[in-house]
């Protein structure tokens, strides 16, 4: 498997080290195109990929993946139609970029992917979201390729904007959420670090029994929730400070984009 990327800024650089860290593909097989700054020559010097200069040199590649932004989307299609090979998967990490706006410039017989992931695939921990023309070639390649980054979960289409707000916003939250409840900590004489590890273990562990167990959040909450205890002293103040809205319009925030 020859992998082609385009674009090496932060989600390009998380998804070459997760494949890195997998040895899920031979390195020196994904070629990694430069651009204007050093990042795709640093970051293949880094982890031992090919650094190619021109697209004429991703023509080799049965996947290409597109992780630019969007005002350099439309050039790359450009450059690569006249490139690549009708049994080339294409796949884009922009979100707005259709399946249809790809088949445009290529055609409907081209394997062509929208695939959605978060930063968390340079740890092979991932939740990637995606759709495609649906050839039938396409979700086995997609397997083969990107299941060694975490959890793949094909989606319709018009599904993967609130997919991506989920996955890819999610983390941040999580990252405010934790740095939140170590303020409370700190607050009431606890060491900032050890507040970090508490907590972060915290997460990982209801997280783990949520999934493990397939039970509602909310029965999980109320197998620790006693009468008059902490727990629900905790949660009747972040309702009292409408927490849950909160949340709800992080989300739709970015879902009126």
């Amino acid at each position: 498997m020859k992998l082609g990327i385009i674009g090496a800024g932060h989600m390009g650089s998380a998804l070459v080290k997760g494949f890195y860290n997998s040895d899920n593909l031979n390195m020196q097989n994904i070629y990694i195109k430069s651009g204007h700054s050093n990042k795709a020559k640093n970051l293949s010097s880094e982890v031992g990929a090919t650094l190619v200069h021109n697209y004429d040199d991703l023509a080799r590649c049965d996947m290409i993946l597109l992780v630019v932004n969007e005002a350099a989307v439309g050039n790359v299609l450009d450059e690569l139609s006249n490139v690549v090979n009708e049994d080339t998967m294409i796949v884009s990490i922009v979100p707005s970029l259709s399946i249809a706006d790809m088949e445009h410039v290529f055609s409907k017989q081209q394997p062509i992917v929208s695939l959605l992931p978060n930063v968390v695939v340079e740890i092979n921990k991932g939740i990637i979201g995606y759709a495609h023309n649906q050839l039938p070639q396409n979700n086995t390649m997609i397997t083969d390729v990107f299941s060694c980054l975490g959890k793949l979960v094909e989606v319709k289409e018009s599904e993967l904007d609130i997919f991506s707000t989920m996955s890819g916003c999610g983390p941040a939250i999580v990252d405010v959420f934790v740095e939140a409840l170590s303020d409370g900590a700190v607050l009431n004489g606890m060491d900032r670090n050890l507040s970090y590890e508490v907590i972060l273990e915290m997460i990982i562990g209801a997280a783990q029994l949520a999934q493990e167990t397939g039970q509602h959040p909310g029965a999980l909450k109320d197998t620790v929730t006693s009468p008059g205890g902490s727990t629900i002293k905790a949660t009747s103040a972040l309702e009292k400070n409408n927490f849950r809205y909160a949340l709800i319009d992080a989300i739709n925030a970015v879902g009126r984009r």
